[in-house]
């Protein structure tokens, strides 16, 4: 018996382990065609507090358990496993937080490529390991955000005039380009087409898609990079 078992799994264990053979026999009823099946069943149950096919509601009367005991550990062994579960979130919320916090920290102002297709089209491993996904994204300089709104259009229209026709109006490995995303701020970003005309200024964070090549299981690539 370990100190990580939940409450209820520490007081059926000292039944089991008082009724071997009858601990044999109960998992033999539950109807599984798999004894560790139904081994398994029995300690998730056990550890969640998570009935499945009433194996929790028949124990204490197979193992003799008092039921006030059984239904306080039961309810004990909830709670924790809430907590548990909300402590998870609650760390889980602070990790994004603190990605934003660097996110924003980090932040230039890059043109996104739009194209035609919405994956590659061709391997996804070869978009991945040969960084095609390189040219979705134009980097620009920060000082362009100092400039007025009008002025960083100008300037941006200019780039994606450039941008446009040194790619052959295509974006290798997604299709044809079909517009541009201009990001001058996090929380915002404004739309162009192939002109390099401004469409319109969008609340908000657009959709970037991503590739990842693996082997075996394990990661070789990820874009963009």
């Amino acid at each position: 018996m370990t100190k990580n078992q939940a409450p209820l799994e520490k007081l059926v264990h000292h039944a089991f382990s008082a009724q071997p053979e009858q601990k044999r026999k109960f998992i033999d009823s539950l109807g599984y065609k798999n004894i560790n099946s139904g081994y398994k069943w029995l300690y998730f149950c056990l550890r969640t507090g998570e009935d499945h096919r009433d194996i929790l509601r028949t124990i204490p009367k197979a193992f003799g358990i008092d039921e006030w005991s059984f239904d306080d550990a039961l309810q004990t062994t909830k709670n924790l496993r809430w907590q548990e579960s909300r402590i998870a979130q609650l760390e889980e919320e602070q990790n994004q937080l603190k990605q934003e916090i660097i996110a924003r920290r980090n932040f230039r102002p890059y043109l996104y490529v739009r194209t035609s297709a919405t994956r590659p089209t061709g391997s996804i491993t070869i978009y991945a390991i040969a960084n095609l996904a390189r040219y979705r994204y134009v980097f620009l300089p920060e000082k362009i955000l100092e400039n007025s709104l009008e002025k960083q259009q100008d300037q941006v229209g200019a780039i994606i005039r450039k941008h446009y026709k040194k790619l052959a109006g295509n974006c290798p490995g997604m299709g044809s380009i079909s517009g541009y995303y201009f990001r001058n701020s996090y929380d915002s970003y404004m739309e162009f087409d192939n002109e390099g005309n401004s469409e319109r200024k969008i609340d908000g964070q657009f959709f970037e898609s991503h590739a990842v090549a693996t082997i075996k299981n394990q990661t070789i690539a990820v874009s963009p990079h």
